[in-house]
């Protein structure tokens, strides 16, 4: 091998690879498409994991630099003198929430808010379009609608965001939260986000931990899986060149000659459209997260430079996978039916009793003991679920002797229960982890399971309405702008000798009665409310929720002492339209109100982590497929590897009838019984957790049926691929003399 040496070797070597890849002259044998194509997907799928990788960088850089630029600068007393006020709130609407800003400019040449074309008149309002989708109400709930915030105003095009400018006789300036400010662009303190959004605002390294493991593990199994299709015959040529002295380095170059081109074309494939989705932008389905063409545009120079690195990466890849040359068999007699290994069934009995103690303890602990063993049962399943399916064909195979192709495909199958493993491991751990995660990630908490039920029963026929200290006139004014049906409770602080006494829920005898039916009213002192109701309603339950606590109830002794006394109202509205009005009265008469229905809060924030359900279901689709893909062709290369057995039947046999069901009874039957024993498995163990450990999540059953249907669509294709194949593949030799 001293040639081997000279100047001009290594493109010799790389060629003898590419030669090897394409096969011998004149029709091209499947087996050598099928790895080609598995290696085109590989450079796909690790392009599309880089593109994400970069995007998810990019879209925050470009997010963070928005947020930064609408964050205001407050003035540095005492000389300097404020240009405007500044104030922020946050608002609800079913299942969303929002921030609100209240500005107020009080110099003429106070610079304007990101976004925004002129200031907001008094009592106008600009809303976000996003808000608008989702919100027809805010055209009018916050003011008159001055227009749209602008793109640049915004963190994202889905981010709900109003700003407001009081009306006329009310301010903002004075109050504890409001800031006078000289402008906008202050760098983003640390800690919590500065404004609330229900697009999606995890930190960018939850993004890079959903998307690594469910799209890297993919690829990585797309390249493992390509290396060994064709094992035999590439493993014979490197122990020849081994035998003749050829090192590392020339095995290695051969090996990546064979890569160079599939590899290309996959990059290339997956390159152009990801390049032109950062000049159009895209919209996530699923999600309907909208991603600008603008947050993109550093990508459109990054991405095409970090792909010939990821070519370059792939090819090593490869290259590293074939170093090692594979001994042959040594003449060592072997048993003819090896004993099966008992680690699976061992590793899955521990596994599934973590998982019933983790379901009968409950609470934390058993939340841990139900995740450790879910892990463990899904580890040690894929070999057992390619055992059971050998097993089937051996009972298939017994019953159907009268049928070549079923006792054909049934003994090889049988024959080969690693190979089914292999096909369905990826797919049986991704699915049973998938669901899990979706049961988890939907499941509320105890307090906003409560909180959902009391707010369907209250119909947002009670509210708690919140504003900064107001006198007894806009206290008025605010009365009076509530429709004629409404009545208004006021909560005040408790009477104790030091003033931290319960907090009192003051009102009218009859507006006090319409929270239930009530024993007494009391007009001299407070009483606690078990005291005053004689039965328990959604309403008198609500007082439990409200943020203020616990009550006692007392009769008011007069109109004007309601309005006179600071503290949160408590409205019942009537009719349809309530809270609207509720709103609208609220914003116009009272400085920062807040309108809200108790324990809403709880509601909302399992909400919006349930929503992140989509996220992951996403993201796992489409390693999903790529798993399944990668699953059929190494299913698909086995059952060719063995079509030279077919070829003394296929001299008797016309058509591809007979491969076909062969095909069937080989890879159709085994992996139809795996991907069905694995989805019963995965729906058991999601049946579980909703059972004992997440009462209220989100079914799992629609993303399993579709999983399950994918995986079928990919295998069948398999199965008819792999008929039609073997059928060209055998059909070329035909008996002759015999």
């Amino acid at each position: 091998m001293r040639r081997a040496r000279r100047r001009g070797a290594t493109a010799h070597l790389l060629a003898v690879g590419r030669r090897a890849s394409a096969g011998a002259a004149g029709r091209r044998d499947p087996r050598l498409t099928l790895q080609a194509l598995s290696l085109v997907l590989a450079a796909a799928a690790a392009a599309l994991l880089v593109w994400c990788v970069q995007a998810v960088h990019a879209v925050h850089e470009a997010r963070e630099a928005r947020v930064t630029a609408r964050l205001p600068v407050p003035v540095m007393p005492p000389d300097a003198r404020p240009a405007a006020w500044w104030t922020q709130s946050d608002d609800s609407w079913r299942e969303w929430t929002f921030s609100v800003v209240h500005l107020e400019p009080a110099a003429p040449s106070a610079p304007l808010p990101p976004g925004l074309p002129r200031w907001p008149r008094p009592g106008e309002a600009f809303v976000s379009p996003a808000l608008l989708d989702v919100m027809p109400a805010a055209a009018t709930r916050f003011g008159r609608l001055a227009g749209t915030v602008a793109e640049e105003g915004l963190a994202d095009a889905g981010e709900l965001f109003v700003y407001v400018r009081p009306p006329a006789g009310v301010t903002i300036k004075g109050h504890e939260t409001t800031l006078g400010i000289t402008g906008f662009g202050a760098e983003r303190p640390a800690g919590p986000p500065s404004f609330v959004s229900q697009s999606f605002d995890r930190p960018e390294s939850d993004l890079y931990w959903l998307l690594v493991p469910q799209l890297g593990l993919p690829a990585a199994v797309l390249l493992a899986v390509s290396s060994r299709l064709g094992a035999r015959q590439r493993d014979g040529r490197l122990a020849v060149l081994y035998a003749i002295g050829g090192g590392r380095s020339v095995r290695a170059r051969i090996a990546a000659g064979e890569c160079l081109r599939p590899l290309a074309a996959g990059t290339v494939l997956a390159g152009v459209p990801l390049v032109a989705a950062t000049l159009t932008g895209i919209r996530l389905p699923l999600t309907g997260y909208a991603v600008s063409a603008a947050d993109l545009a550093p990508l459109r120079w990054q991405f095409p430079l970090a792909l010939a690195g990821v070519w370059a990466a792939l090819c090593l890849l490869f290259a590293a996978l074939h170093l090692r040359v594979r001994p042959a068999g040594s003449g060592r007699p072997r048993p003819a039916r090896p004993l099966p290994s008992a680690w699976p069934g061992t590793v899955s009995a521990v596994g599934g009793l973590a998982v019933v103690s983790g379901a009968a303890a409950g609470g934390a602990m058993g939340i841990r003991l139900f995740v450790l063993g879910t892990t463990l049962t899904l580890i040690g399943l894929p070999p057992l679920l390619g055992r059971a399916a050998a097993r089937v064909s051996v009972r298939l195979t017994r019953q159907g002797t009268g049928n070549p192709a079923r006792l054909v495909g049934g003994r090889w199958a049988a024959a080969h229960p690693t190979v089914i493993a292999r096909a369905g491991a990826a797919l049986v751990v991704m699915l049973g982890l998938v669901a899990q995660a979706v049961v988890m990630v939907t499941d509320l908490t105890s307090e906003a399971r409560h909180a959902t039920v009391l707010g369907e029963r209250l119909d947002d026929r009670l509210l708690e309405v919140y504003s900064a200290p107001a006198g007894a006139a806009a206290h008025a004014r605010f009365t009076a702008a509530l429709g004629p049906g409404d009545r208004v409770l006021r909560v005040v602080p408790g009477d104790g000798a030091s003033g931290t006494g319960p907090p009192v829920l003051r009102g009218d005898c009859r507006d006090l009665a319409a929270l239930g039916a009530m024993r007494t009213c009391p007009r001299d002192r407070a009483v606690p409310v078990h005291d005053v109701f004689s039965e328990r309603t959604p309403r008198t339950e609500a007082l439990r929720w409200m943020s203020f606590g616990l009550v006692h109830v007392q009769a008011a002794s007069s109109r004007a002492q309601l309005l006179r006394e600071q503290g949160p109202f408590v409205v019942l509205t009537s009719g349809p339209e309530g809270r609207e009005r509720a709103e609208r009265a609220a914003r116009a008469t009272l400085p920062l109100p807040h309108v809200g229905v108790p324990g809403d809060t709880s509601v909302i924030g399992a909400q919006a982590r349930a929503r992140q359900a989509d996220w992951v279901v996403l993201v796992a689709a489409v390693g999903f497929l790529l798993l399944a893909l990668a699953g059929a062709a190494g299913l698909l290369h086995a059952f060719l590897d063995r079509a030279d057995e077919l070829r003394a039947l296929a001299g008797y046999t016309s058509g591809a009838g007979f491969h076909l069901r062969v095909a069937w009874w080989g890879m159709g039957v085994p992996m139809a019984c795996s991907l069905g024993l694995a989805a019963l498995f995965a729906g058991v163990l999601a049946a579980v957790n909703v059972g004992f450990l997440s009462p209220s999540a989100s079914s799992p059953l629609g993303l399993l049926g579709g999983a399950l249907a994918l995986a079928a669509l990919v295998c069948g294709a398999a199965t008819v691929l792999g008929g039609w194949l073997g059928a060209r593949f055998t059909h070329r030799w035909v008996p002759r003399g015999d």
